[in-house]
């Protein structure tokens, strides 16, 4: 009989041995049994780690192409778009282009810490990228119409400019995000990093839904930075703070965010506890504020250049209690999945 190709693992000395891929009670993954035998993914490690090397590379590239465009349309002259607008996505364009860098490196070296954070990045990815697609169907046809208007472009036009968007963003976010959870999810995929790579390493103490929801703070101090693009526009229980009455709030959330993204890598019940608070609190102000302040006044906020501005103005937005029904929806699935997460919080 031919001898399998596959690696095996030995189990833990002085422990039962837990089906391949299966979680202890305390929620961390454990090693398979001596006889458990597993197909070698090294191969799909490393495919999949030039591909997060690529991408990486591409956003990162993006940088000085952004910033020569700003360059070439004026430089911040009248009508354009100011630089404020501008560096600040740029500057997460190269966090997010160096996050992706490092993890592809540790994949294609079989890390365990790079398969589990490309998880947790990936289940967000794909998580915000559904999201996104939902959004897209309904501001992107009053987005392109109004376009077409503007530049009397005919309908059938439209259609196609219409069906080929969905279709990038269906790609971008959705199957190339669900392409990675797939993959780093295989029980295959952890064996062969544990088998090549059986060191410590810096996420053994987390389990991975815990992981993932510490990179989803991490993610939203990241998105801060962004702010200074949107004018510090923030949803403030009814009214909108722009500038520097704004600023303070945002720093706030970063803080916040920060912390809980420690306390939950930690374990820490008042991280738990202070997420629901948070979620609480984001959920009153943007409702609170999607009621009573229309799109347009959010959009006039905006540093945004003259020929964008009259650009979404022209747009159908959706009706108020569609907007504000999003948000609930969005603030009500992140406490549904908050009131998953406690069972990993001990006292």
């Amino acid at each position: 009989m031919r001898r399998p190709s596959a690696l095996t693992f030995l189990a833990v000395p002085g422990g039962r041995g837990y089906a391949r891929g299966e979680m202890n009670p305390q929620g961390y993954e454990t090693l398979p049994g001596a006889d458990e035998v597993y197909r070698d993914r090294s191969l799909g490690l490393v495919v999949f780690g030039v591909i997060e090397i690529l991408i990486g590379a591409f956003l990162a590239l993006l940088v000085p192409l952004a910033l020569l465009a700003w360059w070439v349309s004026g430089g911040g002259a009248s009508g354009s778009s100011p630089l404020q607008s501008t560096v600040p996505l740029l500057g997460i364009y190269a966090i997010v282009a160096g996050l992706l860098v490092w993890v592809g490196v540790g994949s294609i070296r079989a890390r365990r810490w790079a398969c589990h954070l490309m998880l947790a990045i990936s289940r967000i990815w794909l998580v915000t990228g559904v999201c996104a697609l939902l959004i897209s169907w309904i501001v992107l046809p009053g987005l392109l119409r109004g376009v077409g208007a503007a530049e009397g472009l005919p309908s059938e036009v439209l259609l196609i400019a219409i069906g080929i968007t969905f279709a990038i963003v269906s790609l971008i976010y959705v199957v190339l995000p669900g392409a990675f959870v797939l993959f780093y999810r295989s029980p295959n995929v952890m064996a062969t990093c544990r088998a090549r790579d059986p060191r410590p390493q810096l996420t053994d103490d987390c389990p991975p839904r815990v992981l993932t929801l510490a990179v989803v703070w991490g993610m939203a101090a990241i998105s801060v930075m962004a702010m200074p693009a949107y004018n510090w526009a923030f949803p403030f229980f009814g009214r909108l703070l722009v500038g520097a009455s704004g600023a303070l709030p945002w720093i706030a959330v970063l803080v916040v965010c920060v912390a809980l993204a420690w306390g939950s890598c930690r374990r820490r019940l008042w991280a738990w506890w202070g997420a629901v608070a948070a979620t609480v609190i984001a959920a009153a102000a943007t409702v609170m504020t999607s009621i009573r302040v229309s799109p347009d006044a959010v959009v006039r906020a905006l540093p945004i250049a003259d020929d964008q501005m009259q650009m979404l103005a022209s747009i159908s937005w959706p009706g108020v209690w569609v907007i504000s029904l999003v948000w609930i929806v969005v603030w009500a699935s992140m406490l549904v999945y908050l009131a998953t997460m406690r069972p990993f919080f001990p006292r």
